[in-house]
């Protein structure tokens, strides 16, 4: 038999068997799909493979800080809501304070609601080193100059900006705010203390150094 023939029936026979098979539906490359999934919300009943990584917030609202902080030495100041308000209660209202005032060296200004819970110091000269690295919020101030109180509790500030008007009278030492809604302060030669006695949260804030409770 010649050799052309052989290769002819050689290609019939392979061609055959390729039908034969089904082996002529040849597949085409696999796709290869990549799929996100989130992680479950809170509360949900699923579980995520993998623990997302924190990304920092710009917002320093939206990072929880506990109220139960300390930072610098403390001296003299209430370590509890109970103490602080025991050392206020025990003090004499001054008369012609109301919602502002100044510490009698002038370094710690005061403000507050008469009408709610809240209520905010801050400091000329002092600010503090946080204790937390998650208090400062990325791109700002460093340090804390402010602590600011409300229902939930009293949150120290890395603040840029100033709740003094420099009109405020002075508090003078031993004395306190008249009463007024539900907070009262304390001027101490130590430093000043804040309370609300509706959360029964408050804070205590002097030249370096803060407490909040």
């Amino acid at each position: 038999m010649p050799c052309g023939a052989v290769v002819v029936l050689a290609a019939v026979a392979v061609s055959c068997l390729l039908a034969s098979c089904g082996a002529t539906d040849i597949p085409s490359p696999r796709r290869t799909v990549t799929v996100t999934v989130d992680a479950p919300s809170a509360g949900s009943s699923g579980t995520s493979a993998a623990t997302p990584t924190p990304v920092p917030t710009a917002s320093a609202a939206s990072v929880t800080i506990p109220t139960n902080l300390a930072a610098g030495a403390q001296r003299g100041a209430p370590k509890s809501f109970d103490e602080a308000k025991g050392r206020i209660d025990a003090a004499k209202p001054a008369a012609g304070v109301g919602d502002r005032f100044l510490s009698p060296s002038g370094n710690i200004v005061c403000r507050r609601s008469t009408d709610s819970s809240a209520a905010a110091c801050e400091v000329a000269q002092g600010r503090i080193p946080p204790p937390l690295p998650t208090i400062c919020r990325a791109g700002g101030p460093k340090d804390i100059g402010r602590i600011e109180l409300g229902a939930s509790g009293a949150v120290p500030v890395c603040n840029s900006d100033t709740i003094r008007l420099g009109s405020e009278p002075k508090l003078a030492y031993g004395a306190r705010t008249q009463p007024s809604g539900t907070t009262a302060c304390l001027s101490e030669e130590s430093g000043v203390t804040c309370i609300d006695t509706a959360g029964r949260h408050g804070f205590f804030l002097a030249r370096d150094t803060f407490v909040t409770f």
